[in-house]
């Protein structure tokens, strides 16, 4: 056997090894108490709003951590968050979005991204906890921001940590982290002060009205203070979070008091309880976590019942029936009607009517909701919130503590590698069915980006066995390599079974280097 070819086998088997060898055990338990200590990365006095929370992230493919985006203009400074081992890297992925100029920073078992960096850099060193490690920009974004994501070491890989056990989250609870709310280090010095409760100006709020909570403030320092924004952060008896906002300019001297009034619109019925007020004066933002409650009472609409079906198979539409009391003296008038839920993987899911009703004072009324997403997941998928729409907004009843089951087949990608010949790139997956019924694909599918950036490669490969459940198969897809030297860059997989398509996620920017004359170059990485 020629040389080459010795070589080229002796590769080959290594990726076998490779692709069935188990991954080894995480020894410990992670410490899910670390990342609470971990230092929100911007200097003290500055705030920056969360646009993007995980799950926005993960529904969008973004992320596969705990990510959390924030608006901050290009510039800004960045500190490590913690001790550990900084990694200056560049992701190139041809994408419209990728992570661009980002740092990651390990300690033990537990990694902090931060991406979209403005200055590209290189290597890797070893940090302590506020060491400047860049600045915010907008590389690989169409906005400036700044991605903010942690992973969790499990085997041979990193891992989206449990999201039930994260109680803190970089010295904040994880419910304060909602849309819009303004986010600062609390351990800087505060020179306002609650002169005394916050407090509705009305006595009673019912759900659906607007109302107004008065800020009592006052300046405990000499110099005078020009407020520019008042902020609270208020959070439902669902545990769900919501920001309440005033915006206008308000001076006061020092030792002066002052009240602001902040207009706020609940969306569910009960006791909200306020959690911290966050101020921005003299172009400098500050937090002060506060305590108190808001009473919310009932709209007219009651919440009779719902009802869905115990058990749904991959690729069955959902449908739920939801029976509907206005108990008000007046009809009442509604845009539309939504059930919220969350799939097996933590991603939101909804059903909606879709049409505007109304129901006559005194009566109920029995409707039906359909949702867009097509089941592809097997576990338990859960509906927690249901509520009604108007005038743009969306009023829940109360949460709800409802799921049900989805079975069926469901192919996942334990392990990816690849190689290249002198005429063609190789593929091999290996995919497990972690469904409760056997998967009969007729064909899988992939596809990536050649090395200019501009033209995809796919592949396909129509001989695929019957798998049981917990079983898994290899699977080989090649795509001709042409004369296009580079790095070649995969995407997507998925499989096609009964005339649907089903995504499968792949690891972490798998790619293999092609050069002339061609090596042999794999990447090897799991996926979920």
């Amino acid at each position: 056997m020629p040389l080459w070819g010795a070589r080229r086998l002796f590769s080959l088997l290594c990726l076998l090894a490779v692709l069935f060898v188990p991954l080894p055990a995480h020894a410990e338990e992670p410490d899910y108490s670390i990342p609470g200590r971990f230092a929100l990365p911007w200097a003290c006095e500055e705030g920056h709003a969360v646009t993007w929370g995980p799950q926005e992230h993960w529904a969008n493919g973004k992320a596969r951590g705990i990510a959390f985006d924030f608006a901050m203009r290009e510039g800004t400074p960045l500190f490590a968050p913690t001790d550990g081992i900084a990694y200056f890297l560049r992701d190139e992925r041809p994408f419209q979005t990728n992570l661009g100029n980002y740092v990651e920073v390990v300690t033990g078992s537990w990694l902090v991204r931060l991406a979209h960096l403005r200055d590209p850099q290189a290597g890797e060193r070893a940090v302590r906890a506020g060491e400047l490690i860049g600045y915010s920009g907008s590389s690989g974004a169409s906005v400036e921001h700044l991605h903010l994501e942690v992973l969790l070491l499990s085997g041979n890989g990193w891992v989206r940590p449990d999201l039930e056990r994260m109680v803190r989250f970089f010295g904040l609870a994880l419910a304060d982290l909602t849309e819009g709310a303004l986010i600062t280090n609390e351990v800087c010095p505060v020179p306002l002060a609650l002169g005394s409760d916050i407090h509705p100006s009305q006595a009673n709020i019912r759900l659906g009205d607007a109302a107004e909570l008065l800020v009592p403030l006052r300046n405990i320092g000499l110099e005078p203070l020009a407020i520019v924004t008042v902020q609270l952060l208020l959070h439902a008896p669902s545990g769900a979070s919501l920001v309440a906002e005033a915006n206008g300019e308000w001076l006061l001297a020092g030792q002066a008091s002052g009240e602001v009034a902040i207009p706020v619109q609940p969306n569910m019925a009960g006791a909200w309880k306020i959690g911290r007020v966050t101020f921005q004066a003299n172009d400098v933002t500050y937090a002060l976590v506060v305590s108190g409650t808001l009473d919310v009472s009932p709209s007219p609409l009651k919440l009779v019942g719902i009802s869905v079906r115990p058990v749904l198979q991959v690729g069955e539409r959902i449908a739920l029936e939801t029976w509907v009391e206005n108990t008000g003296t007046d009809d009442f008038s509604l845009d539309d009607l939504l059930v919220m839920g969350t799939r097996p993987d933590g991603v939101p899911w909804s059903a909606t009517l879709a049409q505007t009703s109304t129901i006559v004072a005194g009566e109920a009324r029995q409707f039906l909701l359909r949702s867009t997403t097509v089941p592809q997941q097997v576990g338990d998928w859960a509906i927690t919130q249901i509520g009604y729409q108007r005038d743009q907004r969306v009023y829940f009843f109360h949460r709800l503590q409802r799921s049900f089951a989805v079975l069926g087949p469901e192919l996942v990608i334990e392990r990816v590698a690849a190689y290249t010949s002198s005429t063609q790139l190789s593929v091999l997956l290996t995919m497990t069915n972690i469904g409760t019924e056997p998967a009969t694909p007729d064909a899988v599918e992939a596809w990536g980006w050649k090395p200019d950036g501009e033209h995809d490669f796919s592949m396909k490969n129509t001989s695929v066995a019957s798998l049981a459940p917990g079983e898994s198969t290899l699977i080989q897809l090649q795509a001709p390599l042409g004369h296009m030297a580079g790095l070649w860059r995969l995407v997507e997989a998925g499989y096609w079974m009964d005339g649907s398509y089903y995504r499968m996620t792949l690891p972490e920017q798998p790619a293999v280097a092609v050069d002339r004359p061609v090596v042999y170059a794999p990447f090897v990485g799991r996926g979920r």
